[in-house]
């Protein structure tokens, strides 16, 4: 985390070239980390409630590892914010993204740019603007509700990822907890539902899986609330000590051939 808050403060600060940005706090983030705050209460959800696949190994791992914010002397509490229609928002609003990068470079170089990204963009450029309307309506609602949530929790975590890292051979896992996916993005939205709320969020490692893969929490924080996420991940990685045991030295290993039956025969990677 003391890596982090270093490059965040390298990072923030005001640009005259970029409307988006704005002057950094007062206090460094690196001076934040130095003397952590505990946070008060501490919301978990595996799935947001159903909303989101999870698989079954992560979902255990997550809701053991969150526990060591009680030990710090937090409250934890099974809570999530109602994410709505914020799945189909959150396509709309990347597949209207990728129009603005990638329409121009789709017609004189479509034959360079892989499927998915074709994809995106072709999605984006049928949309009409009621669905865009639709959307950024959901994304302001969604906004809405989580600012309601953070006047009762300080921290709100999930996990980091709906699976394991999968084979590098394959554009996604087949299936999460016995649901096949229907396109590429399925496995994402654990993180593109936090991506939607504008807020900051980051990564922290809490374990691995029975194939010694990495398993991370997704911890996520209030509106400009970066200080105080970079502090309770800092208590947080500093009870997993996970940190002293890496770097870590790839080596050969085996993942399960479908990401959510551990009845298949495992493939090499």
């Amino acid at each position: 985390m003391a890596d982090v808050a270093l490059f965040l403060d390298t990072m923030a600060g005001l640009c005259s070239r970029d409307p988006l940005t704005f002057e950094a706090p007062g206090r460094s983030f690196t001076e934040a980390v130095a003397s952590p705050v505990v946070p008060k209460r501490v919301a978990f959800t595996a799935t947001f409630g159903g909303k989101v696949l999870v698989d079954r190994e992560t979902r255990e791992i997550c809701a053991k590892a969150v526990r060591r914010f009680e030990n710090l002397g937090a409250v934890v509490e099974e809570a999530a914010p109602d994410l709505g229609g914020i799945g189909e928002a959150f396509l709309v609003l990347r597949s209207q993204h990728y129009v603005v990068d990638r329409e121009l470079l789709l017609k004189t170089h479509r034959h360079l740019i892989k499927p998915d990204i074709i994809w995106n963009t072709e999605r984006g450029l049928t949309q009409t603007p009621s669905e865009l309307a639709a959307a950024e309506r959901e994304r302001a609602a969604l906004f809405r509700r989580t600012a309601e949530f953070f006047e009762t929790y300080d921290l709100f975590v999930s996990p980091g990822a709906s699976t394991p890292a999968f084979d590098v051979n394959l554009r996604m896992p087949a299936a999460i907890d016995g649901q096949k996916l229907d396109h590429y993005l399925g496995a994402s939205l654990i993180t593109a539902a936090t991506t939607m709320m504008g807020l900051p969020s980051i990564a922290v490692p809490c374990g691995f899986d029975q194939y010694d893969r990495p398993v991370g929490l997704q911890i996520v924080g209030r509106h400009r609330g970066e200080a105080e996420l970079l502090q309770a991940s800092a208590l947080f990685e500093q009870a997993m000590g996970l940190g002293r045991s890496v770097p870590l030295n790839p080596r050969p290993g085996t993942v399960p051939s479908d990401q959510n039956d551990s009845s298949e025969q495992p493939t090499s990677v």
